[in-house]
């Protein structure tokens, strides 16, 4: 008989774990599948993600408001999934809508104030209120009642503003090139 050290047996089982959790519920990112017909390997690019944007912007996150499974506000009511301090995928939330003020426009011609919903799925993004961002914003279907919402691809280029000198050099060769 073999003996394993107690590590192995926590190894062990949570391999077991996440072999068992359904493929459609890991995160997934479009542009990495390479088994999708029209693989990219730049999908996630600097400036193929410009082009796909319906807006790239510098914002402030204004307000967070979660959302309940009914659609409805729902504010926040621990304790949540594996004790985090905001609703997780089990937890009985569609996810939030974040309320932003446009400081920048790198493309389109937004308006001042945009709001943008994150699912409570592997695909959430969270953001603190207060807090400045770069943004790659898209328009996308989600299932009722949310419907129609700009949202942000979480495997994309979105970043906090204090991480973003490259990105933002990059964003502004982009916005002045023509076409």
């Amino acid at each position: 008989m073999t003996v394993r050290s107690p590590k192995f047996h926590v190894w062990f089982w949570c391999a077991l774990a996440l072999g068992a959790i359904p493929a459609n519920a890991r995160a997934f990112c479009i542009g990495w599948d390479k088994t999708v017909p029209s693989y990219d390997p730049q999908y996630y690019s600097v400036s193929h993600e410009f082009q796909r944007a319906t807006y790239v912007i510098k914002a402030k996150i204004v307000r967070e408001t979660w959302i309940g499974e009914d659609g409805k506000e729902k504010a926040p009511q621990p304790p949540f999934q594996n004790g985090g301090s905001r609703p997780w995928g089990f937890d009985p939330y569609l996810g939030a809508y974040y309320d932003i003020q446009v400081e920048m426009s790198f493309k389109g011609e937004p308006p001042l104030d945009l709001r943008l919903f994150s699912e409570n799925s592997t695909a959430r993004f969270w953001f603190d209120v207060g807090s400045e961002h770069v943004l790659f914003v898209t328009d996308e279907t989600f299932d009722e009642p949310i419907g129609r919402s700009l949202t942000v691809d979480t495997c994309g280029n979105s970043k906090p503003l204090t991480k973003a000198d490259v990105l933002l050099r990059r964003l502004r060769e982009l916005s002045k090139a023509p076409g």
